[in-house]
């Protein structure tokens, strides 16, 4: 995971989801230990204080437990709704929004064709002169 892609949540966030990918996908299982403070700051280029806060944002979500001098290890794998990122929700709100917009225009459209339709049949004809 890069941590130079433009993402609005904070890195220690990116780094537990991406921890937690791990996690649900198997990388890690219960009982392995995570990589140390000093390998999460060189892997993602964050501070140790980052690392400490995504490790400590797992913990709180009772994934892993992070024991003093020890390292942090996995508890449990997430269950399905814990395994899904922040960021894979806010690419599915940007597809619910596009696809909201894309039933707006459309619905406009209709509206102005129907409108269109009862303003012709309104009108007046005119004779044809038979």
């Amino acid at each position: 995971m890069e941590m130079d892609q433009p993402d609005p949540r904070p890195a220690y966030q990116r780094v537990a989801d991406d921890l937690r990918q791990a996690i649900a996908a198997g990388t890690y299982q219960p009982g392995d230990q995570l990589p140390t403070l000093a390998e999460l700051t060189t892997r993602y280029g964050i501070a140790v204080m980052t690392a400490r806060d995504a490790i400590r944002h797992l913990a709180t979500d009772g994934l892993v437990v992070s024991r003093q001098g020890k390292g942090a290890y996995v508890l449990r794998q997430p269950t399905a709704n814990e395994s899904i990122t922040v960021s894979e929700l806010l690419d599915l709100l940007h597809q619910v929004s596009r696809s909201v917009d894309d039933l707006t225009d459309r619905m406009t459209v209709v509206e102005q064709t129907l409108a269109d339709h009862q303003n012709s049949a309104a009108a007046p004809q005119q004779p044809t002169g038979d």
